[in-house]
């Protein structure tokens, strides 16, 4: 594995979105959507962020691609892990934070219609600070721009990062 590429950012910022779009740019890439876990839907969101997690890390570990790259948000902590996990399969972890303002963010985009409690989730994720992660190697204010524009230049970005290594 080359690279694991992170898209970082609140709720309906546009990661998985953005992230199907940068694998499908990459050579030898796949895609990892981290609200897809085992955790049941109504489990506690502390018991749902760890299954997701595990099934983050597992990846990493496992993964033959060229490419991986993850959409789900990440804190300090995560970052850590995640760094630690590139380390030990030798690749480079780039994290791409998504951040449209939050009055963006807590409009309905596209086909997506959020309900109350993701909007109340939103505004706590960009209190907790998740669109200015100081440990991000690209942020995107990606509300005036496509979702192709915001995967190419993470794509571009990705590529030139590997190849100066």
């Amino acid at each position: 594995m080359r690279a694991v590429i992170v898209m970082n950012g609140s709720i309906n910022a546009g990661k998985s979105s953005v992230g199907a779009c940068v694998a499908a740019l990459l050579p030898r890439a796949a895609f990892l959507e981290g609200d897809d876990h085992d955790a049941p839907d109504d489990a506690p969101l502390t018991q749902r962020i760890e299954a997701a997690w595990r099934r983050i890390e597992a990846q990493v570990a496992a993964d033959e691609a060229d490419y991986l790259v993850v959409a789900y948000p990440v804190d300090e902590l995560r970052y850590e892990a995640l760094s630690r996990a590139c380390a030990r399969k030798g690749a480079t972890l780039f994290l791409v934070t998504l951040a449209p303002p939050l009055e963006i963010a807590l409009s309905d985009r596209g086909a997506r219609r959020l309900s109350a409690q993701e909007r109340k989730r939103i505004q706590e994720m960009y209190v907790e600070g998740y669109p200015v992660r100081a440990f991000s190697d690209l942020v995107i204010d990606n509300s005036r721009i496509s979702i192709e524009k915001a995967a190419e230049l993470v794509a571009r970005r990705v590529l030139e990062t590997v190849a100066t290594g």
